[in-house]
């Protein structure tokens, strides 16, 4: 006798809602999950993005901090050197007549039309002066063409310790051809480079050839290391 099939039980509505309602929360999940991510990958976007800025920032006023300090060291350096006669002369005879109005008014970075405009100047006697100051060294440039106008602009920087070294160099040249056996006279205003023999002396009738005051005698040694106490 055959059996008779048997028919699964019809599922009904309310188990049927029950299932919907469980895939449906499922996938409600997966997106709430899915924005969820979203959202810390975002945040976490934000807070690097800010964390950068931040950084960038501290970085930017530190390296604001550091060019200040470097702006006063230069600036003390330069005063030190120009509070020397011997180096002012010094320099005068290297770049002429504008150079130190030129030296003293340099910031960080200048270019020759500011220093022209600052000093009232022409500007092709302040380039000359920085061109005669840079053969030695003691300013340097950075040569940067427009691309519009096709012209080459020159953004000049002191170097306040070359010209130190240089000046410290041409005074040791000088105390090098002293004749301290014979008698030497020289000017208490403008140092070491005013040091002349008695002949030479006699022969301006004891006066500096640069500024006119009497000379005076150079005694030996003693005198001699008072004379280089006007040095950088």
């Amino acid at each position: 006798m055959a059996k008779k099939k048997t028919s699964k039980p019809i599922a009904k509505k309310k188990d049927v809602k029950i299932v919907n309602k469980v895939v449906n929360k499922s996938i409600k999940d997966k997106q709430a999950n899915k924005q969820l991510k979203a959202k810390i990958k975002e945040d976490l976007k934000t807070k690097k993005a800010t964390k950068k800025a931040d950084l960038e920032k501290e970085s930017a006023e530190l390296e604001q901090k550091l060019k200040l300090e470097r702006e006063k060291l230069e600036k003390k350096r330069l005063g030190a050197i120009l509070s020397s006669a011997v180096a002012r002369q010094y320099l005068i005879d290297l770049a002429g007549e504008n150079t130190l109005a030129i030296i003293k008014n340099f910031a960080t970075s200048t270019s020759d039309e500011e220093l022209s405009k600052n000093l009232k100047l022409k500007i092709s006697d302040v380039r000359a002066t920085l061109n005669k100051l840079h053969s030695q060294g003691l300013v340097n440039y950075l040569r940067q063409k427009d691309s519009e106008t096709g012209w080459f602009s020159y953004s000049w920087t002191l170097n306040s310790q070359k010209i130190e070294e240089w000046l410290n160099t041409k005074l040791k040249e000088k105390r090098a051809t002293l004749d301290l056996n014979g008698e030497n006279y020289f000017c208490s205003s403008c140092g070491l480079e005013s040091l002349v023999s008695f002949e030479h002396a006699s022969n301006c009738g004891f006066k500096c050839n640069k500024c006119e005051k009497d000379l005076e005698f150079l005694e030996e040694m003693t005198r001699l290391e008072e004379l280089n106490g006007i040095k950088l």
